[in-house]
């Protein structure tokens, strides 16, 4: 494609890194412009630690997008699957959960009785329900809605089956249906935890990140920084360029600026940052039309996670 019908992208986040990678294959000529010096946004090392997301899971989404690359995702990282999900104390009270939910059954019946046990493998079949349901009508969906959920569920006969994901009720709530131990309650209510909500008032739609742990929690080799590099190398292996160390001034028209004062023509630009910045005129007035400014009390959730190094007692991590 000629230099004078590029795409630029800002951003060289998961979002950026699989757009470039996709545009390229199909022929694009891409740019990708992206402040740090590296990959990744939020995946990212710190003195060779992962210092964002440490495991995969839904490899089928990475799978799929190589795949539409011409390429082979296993080829592309070496992977290998987590046989201990998560290791939980309180106090001396140990608690692991695997990979094999028999495995982590048992375990639970030892930690909290039989009753917790069976508690355990009857949440797993809700999660699994709930994730059915939403996977082709709404994770799967390009612009996903409310509206387009329900209709996108009646087209296929699937509303009973979408009454089942429990938008209403709270993630707490229905946690006590399941398991009467308040620790084990805690325990799964970190699907709540993990978007920085909290578990009395999200939905508990979230409990369907139960069934996708159990579908698979893979280890990246070199940890996910990897994944970000894999991304990069594909979408340079078909044509994309990448400008690391470098911010956008402003967007306009039919270019970007760069805070050098570098001019890069293009036709369609594609950012991979926060949408608010676009709307409160961070990237100049012309981008200000892609956007609508949020309200902070309406922005989406997020967490903050604190990454250390330390020796550990007592406690085998």
């Amino acid at each position: 494609m000629p230099q004078d019908n590029r795409i630029v992208i800002v951003g060289a986040g998961v979002g950026g890194l699989v757009a470039a990678l996709l545009l390229a294959a199909r022929g694009c000529a891409v740019t990708v412009i992206e402040r740090a010096a590296q990959p990744g946004g939020k995946i990212r090392t710190i003195e060779g630690a992962d210092a964002g997301p440490t495991v995969l899971t839904m490899l089928w989404v990475f799978e799929e997008i190589f795949a539409e690359a011409g390429l082979d995702f296993a080829s592309a990282l070496k992977l290998a699957p987590a046989e201990i999900l998560a290791r939980h104390a309180w106090g001396q009270d140990r608690l692991d959960l695997f990979a094999d939910p028999a495995r982590s059954a048992d375990a639970i019946g030892v930690f909290a009785g039989a009753g917790a046990a069976r508690g355990f493998i009857a949440f797993l079949a809700e999660a699994k329900a709930v994730y059915d349901a939403l996977e082709r009508s709404f994770m799967r969906a390009e612009r996903p809605t409310q509206l387009s959920l329900v209709a996108n569920a009646a087209a296929r006969g699937e509303l009973g089956q979408l009454m089942r994901i429990r938008p209403f009720a709270s993630l707490w709530s229905t946690l006590g249906r399941f398991f009467p131990d308040p620790r084990l309650r805690q325990l799964f209510g970190r699907y709540a935890t993990y978007s920085g909500n909290s578990p009395f008032e999200a939905p508990a739609t979230l409990m369907l990140i139960a069934h996708v742990e159990q579908s698979g929690v893979w280890l990246v080799e070199g940890g996910l920084a990897a994944l970000a590099t894999a991304l990069e190398t594909a979408a340079r292996a078909h044509g994309a360029v990448f400008r690391y160390g470098e911010t956008v001034a402003e967007i306009h028209a039919r270019a970007v600026t760069l805070a050098s004062g570098v001019r890069i023509v293009a036709v369609c630009f594609i950012a991979n940052a926060d949408p608010n910045a676009l709307a409160t005129g961070r990237f100049g007035r012309f981008a200000t039309r892609a956007a609508t400014p949020t309200r902070p009390a309406d922005r989406s959730l997020s967490a903050i996670t604190l990454t250390g190094r330390a020796a550990a007692h007592g406690f085998p991590l």
